[in-house]
């Protein structure tokens, strides 16, 4: 068997030791040797320049649960060093696909992507995964979103004892069929109905198969403080392991939070809950722009809320009135999905109502009427300062937060928020290099063995004897992003080498075409 042999390569092995000089050997898919290595001849020899060898990125908060359907070699994930994505999140996740949920999502799914949904398990949506060939792996969740509306629907009342054995059913079912645990979005519909004691009560299979509760909370501005201590209880009463979603503290008037929600967090910790955070290098967040609508308007499905923007207009033109000064200019439109209104991208939303003479309550509520799918948005909110700080804690990892992005095809229009091919590169240029927060080592254990170990993902994100072989061969100095809002379609630089599984997927930068992810299952 012929093997891949990296000469005389400085290893920064994850674990936040220090760098080493040192030879490395793959066969197959696994690290085979650290030391000392001799050739043999027929073997792939690279002998990098300038050049460190660290374990494949682990992307802690992704979704590309529908792109790679789309788009398998993952261009904008697997540029950055991504090898590993943990997909589901937010409470949304590929499958299942049935009900009121697969009615409503199938024609967005068909115009957005050009899908066409012919699964409804997860061991089905994992069967299509292989068959079709990914370049990265994915470690799925499965999302309590997703579930509660394929059983119930998107009402706001809560399930029954009949409904809720069909949505524990289904969890248990996820899991057995290998998922690392349950994901909520508890800011949008339907997850945002859920109670904390139906939170609780749908955990418990999780909890019996030793998953973990990721969850987006219910706000992550003015009830930040609430929200976080609610995920904390749910924890305790549930107990799970727990990930809070992107941490940030949105809008300047709650940027002085964030010393409270530390409290909360640590004192957790020491009471023995194993909870953890992820979140992305960026002051500015990315959601569908329906996310600015009040929860009760948003019940039923989108359809529905198209409905209820004729029917009950005044009401909600009243409840988006309630914004701080300066909201709607911080709010800039990524991709609308018509094509009559993609002139829009790129501009706030004060702007474009300004432009057509309107009040920006009006504004959009008249394109949200007229657009068959949401438009999404990014959101400037957060502070630089808070950002950093986050960072600096022991128990934050890094997540994107964003689903795979292509160069060409359906997955290259809009102006996605630049995190999709930026990063993973931006955290360790500006964390380590530029602003000197942190080390190398520390920056990279952040976004390799911090994840695999807080998600039981088994022989990942270290460089160790047995481990897969997921190596990125980097230049430690020239590593930077380059996408920004203006041209986020930009790929990073100072990443020469990407392997997967002990193929390599990335080589001079460029992708090869392989497709070695897998879909990882949790045992």
């Amino acid at each position: 068997m012929s093997e891949v042999i990296f000469k005389e390569v400085l290893i920064v092995d994850g674990s936040g030791s220090e760098p080493f000089p040192a030879d490395l050997r793959v066969t197959g898919e696994r690290i085979a040797e650290i030391g000392r290595v001799n050739p043999a001849p027929g073997d792939t020899v690279i002998r990098p320049q300038n050049a460190a060898l660290c374990p494949g990125l682990i992307d802690s908060h992704g979704h590309s649960d529908y792109q790679l359907l789309v788009a398998p070699l993952a261009d904008s994930k697997i540029l950055q060093g991504m090898t590993t994505e943990v997909c589901g999140n937010c409470g949304y996740s590929a499958a299942p696909f049935f009900g009121e949920l697969a009615r409503d999502r199938a024609q967005g799914l068909k115009e957005e992507y050009g899908l066409e949904i012919k699964f409804e398990t997860m061991a089905q949506y994992f069967a299509q995964l292989r068959q079709s060939g990914i370049a990265i792996n994915l470690a799925p969740l499965v999302g309590y979103n997703t579930v509660r509306a394929c059983v119930i629907g998107f009402r706001r009342e809560g399930p029954d004892a009949s409904e809720m054995s069909k949505i524990l059913n289904e969890i248990a079912g996820a899991m057995s069929q290998g998922c690392f645990g349950l994901s909520a979005g508890l800011i949008y519909p339907p997850g945002c109905y859920a109670t904390s004691d139906e939170l609780i009560q749908a955990l418990a299979p999780v909890r019996e198969a030793d998953g973990i509760f990721a969850c987006h909370v219910r706000s992550e501005g003015d009830r930040l403080v609430e929200s976080v201590r609610e995920l904390i209880e749910i924890g305790r009463k549930a107990g799970v392991r727990l990930e809070l979603s992107h941490l940030k503290t949105a809008g300047p008037q709650n940027w002085n939070k964030l010393d409270e929600v530390f409290g909360l967090i640590e004192k957790a910790r020491e009471d023995g809950i194993e909870i953890m955070a992820d979140r992305y290098p960026y002051t500015a967040s990315f959601s569908g722009l329906s996310a600015v609508f009040p929860d009760w308007a948003l019940e039923g499905g989108y359809q529905a809320f198209q409905e209820r923007l004729k029917t009950e207009r005044e009401k909600i033109h009243s409840e988006l009135k309630d914004k701080k000064p300066g909201y709607w200019s911080r709010i800039v439109l990524s991709q609308v999905f018509s094509e009559k209104a993609r002139q829009l991208e790129g501009k706030s939303v004060a702007e474009l109502a300004e432009c057509e003479k309107k009040g920006p309550e009006d504004f959009l509520i008249d394109l949200m009427a007229e657009e068959r799918i949401s438009p999404n948005a990014v959101f400037h909110s957060m502070s630089e300062e808070n950002m950093e700080r986050i960072y600096r804690k022991d128990w934050v990892m890094v997540g994107s937060d964003s689903g795979a992005r292509a160069f060409d095809g359906i997955l290259a229009k809009g102006k996605p928020h630049p995190r999709a091919f930026g990063a993973f590169p931006r955290f360790i240029s500006q964390m380590a290099n530029r602003k000197k927060i942190m080390a190398l080592v520390r920056a990279v254990e952040k976004s390799s063995r911090l994840c695999a170990e807080h998600f039981r993902i088994k022989d990942r994100g270290k460089i160790a004897k047995g481990y897969y072989a997921d190596l990125v061969l980097f230049d430690p100095e020239a590593i930077r992003d380059q996408a920004t809002f203006d041209n986020p379609f930009s790929p990073p630089r100072g990443i020469d080498l990407v392997m997967v599984n002990g193929q390599i997927a990335v080589m001079n930068g460029e992708l090869t075409g392989s497709a070695p992810g897998k879909v990882l299952e949790k045992r």
